[in-house]
């Protein structure tokens, strides 16, 4: 799991929810998730793949804001173009990754 999934985890738990429950409120407010996709978020296996309006209802609905549940691993990225490279990188090694990004990084891209 992820620190951000873990902070999820407890947010949720303080506040006496269950996964069902925090589905059925997602919905009830108008985002159509499914409870495996919910669960993925708490239990970590979606990693950190989020669409940002799923993201901020979950926010209200833990009572909570994206600040205060963040590890420093998560990042949100809606432009789909460094998205695509973000997913592609995630299955190069670790040397692979860094090469990668020194190269951008002295292109002027930023870290």
């Amino acid at each position: 799991m992820s620190k951000f999934s873990d902070n999820l985890t407890a947010q949720r738990d303080r506040l006496g929810m269950s996964v069902q429950a925090v589905t059925a409120e997602l919905n009830r407010r108008g985002m159509a998730v499914a409870y495996s996709t919910v669960a993925g978020w708490f239990n970590g296996s979606r990693g950190e793949r989020w669409k940002v309006d799923e993201l901020m209802a979950l926010m209200d609905v833990l009572q909570t804001d994206v600040q205060s549940m963040r590890g420093n691993e998560v990042e949100l990225v809606e432009d789909p173009v460094p998205a695509a490279t973000a997913r592609a990188m995630k299955g190069l090694s670790a040397e692979q990754q860094q090469a990668i990004l020194a190269m951008v990084t002295s292109m002027g891209g930023k870290r």
